[in-house]
């Protein structure tokens, strides 16, 4: 049996709870609609990072692993979470990625959302393997000189590299004006196969492609990567689920290829080394 000072003790705690839960509810009704939490998110509402390394008791999950993937399995939260629809941030072998499920309409809705980007930005996709290419595009075409675009991508993947390739009927239609549910087909992707421990560990459990675009933020012009606290709060309301950061990393834009042509085309020179692909650096 309770004393009477625990037991009143017991009665502050629960009032104060009560309380609190209500402030919750009532802060959450206040959103605006666009940016209110996932079903995901809120599903992991008050469960924390129970261990992963780091996170909140609220809000976004937040995990820390190492940069080599020594501790690999801490992601197992953040990839039951993308099967279930949920948006987050990844890291890459270039910047970080704000991901989610390639064929989770309503997830890539939101992702377009908290970036506040236009419906018919065509976005890139995270692949696991030159079998997700062949499915999600028409493969690499041969060049006006006879040369094997697969073989210099062999060279180059997995990489810090866009490969820009014409879309096969597998790529689900992303460009879509969510106002009017009008569709435009999409004839091109931008394909990714990143060199990244952390995140090729995500794609193969997922065992599809991820819908991705980068997070920076604009720093005398230049840009540079923000730390995870500062990107949890770039995204704070805006349905993002969860954060996996892996420390300081020195990193830069991939060096993006257009092979849709005759010859490949650079159009921008990043991290890659661009003269696997084109010998003059030639700029579209």
């Amino acid at each position: 049996m309770l004393s009477p000072t625990l037991h009143s003790d017991l009665v502050r705690t629960q009032f104060a709870l009560h309380q609190s839960l209500l402030f919750r509810a009532a802060k959450g009704l206040s959103r605006k609609r666009l940016f209110t939490a996932s079903p995901v998110q809120a599903a992991k509402r008050g469960k924390g990072d129970s261990g992963s390394g780091g996170g909140r008791s609220s809000g976004p999950l937040y995990i820390t692993v190492e940069k080599d993937g020594s501790d690999i399995w801490r992601l197992d939260p953040v990839i039951k979470m993308l099967k279930e629809g949920a948006m987050g941030i990844l890291p890459t072998d270039t910047y970080p990625a704000l991901v989610c499920d390639i064929e989770a309409r309503k997830a890539v809705e939101r992702l377009y959302a908290a970036k506040d980007m236009e419906p018919t930005k065509q976005l890139s996709i995270l692949v696991r393997n030159y079998a997700d290419i062949n499915t999600y595009t028409l493969g690499f075409p041969s060049t006006e000189l006879g040369q094997d675009t697969f073989r210099l991508a062999r060279r180059a993947l997995p990489g810090p590299y866009t490969l820009i390739l014409h879309a096969s009927k597998a790529m689900p239609k992303q460009c879509v004006d969510f106002l009017t549910g009008k569709s435009k087909p999409r004839r091109t992707v931008g394909v990714r196969m990143p060199g990244d421990t952390l995140c090729q560990a995500v794609l193969q459990e997922l065992e599809r492609p991820l819908l991705s675009t980068s997070v920076h933020v604009e720093a005398e012009g230049e840009l540079e990567i923000p730390e995870g606290a500062v990107m949890m709060d770039m995204f704070a309301g805006r349905g993002l689920d969860f954060v996996v950061d892996c420390g300081t990393r020195i990193a830069e834009g991939s060096t993006i290829i257009d092979l849709t042509e005759r010859e490949p085309t650079l159009i921008r020179q990043g991290k890659g080394d661009p003269s696997i692909f084109v010998s003059d650096y030639a700029y579209a």
